[in-house]
């Protein structure tokens, strides 16, 4: 019987994750900040926090728990923080995407502002290339270098794929599941960039967005952000 109980009390640990670090390990945490939701981004409105990072990267951060600093106590829902601040970088919650859906990973923003985007290239991490709900990690090399046929590839000027995860950050989806109310992230197509370039007055041709280069893009969302 009390070894019974014993195991039950170890599933249920294992399975609930880690409640509370003790105050000897506090000096574990590191501090970053939690923007909840879209609009908490917007209006610079965070939540003091310490986090246990599992992995990471130049491109993004695998989170093991979000903590109180002072007392180690697991903040509700920390997890599911639309971004979160850390060592002066934002990172995009990667739960909030579908083309790269991985709860408890964050990917590093490179564009800020109403349009926010994360640079995706051969370089970069699988865990930005694949999506839990469809491949996994051991197609990613594939998937980036054979998907232009999905419209989801841009070439630079030196002939590279590469491709952007796309926030639009004034279209904004109700909370669900796991999510807080919050914009998405997906790779950027020729669609949604057709769309973009009309509503901001500069009228591309087809032609002119299939053969658009990557740089390109990268200047217009920069010049909608300045606006």
């Amino acid at each position: 019987m009390k070894k019974t109980i014993i195991l039950l009390t170890i599933l249920i640990t294992t399975s609930c994750g880690i409640q509370k670090i003790p105050s000897t390990e506090l000096h574990t945490l590191e501090p970053a900040k939690l923007y909840e939701t879209t609009e908490d981004y917007i209006s610079n409105k965070s939540v003091e926090a310490g986090i246990l990072i599992k992995e990471r990267s130049n491109q993004h951060i695998k989170i093991k728990g979000v903590f109180d600093l002072n007392t180690g106590i697991k903040i509700k829902r920390g997890m599911s923080a639309w971004i979160i601040e850390y060592n002066g970088n934002k990172y995009f919650n990667l739960g909030y995407s579908g083309d790269v859906n991985h709860w408890n990973y964050f990917g590093k923003l490179d564009i800020e502002g109403k349009y926010c985007a994360i640079i995706i290239d051969k370089n970069s991490p699988n865990i930005l290339k694949s999506s839990s709900n469809n491949y996994g990690g051991g197609l990613a090399g594939v998937l980036i270098g054979e998907s232009s046929k999905w419209n989801k590839n841009w070439k630079d000027e030196n002939g590279e794929k590469k491709k952007i995860l796309f926030i639009d950050t004034e279209n904004i989806r109700q909370k669900n599941a796991n999510r807080n109310i919050g914009s998405l992230g997906d790779y950027l197509t020729r669609k949604q960039l057709q769309e973009i370039t009309n509503e901001i007055g500069l009228n591309l041709s087809d032609t002119e967005i299939k053969n658009i280069m990557f740089e390109k893009i990268i200047q217009i969302l920069k010049t909608e952000n300045n606006k």
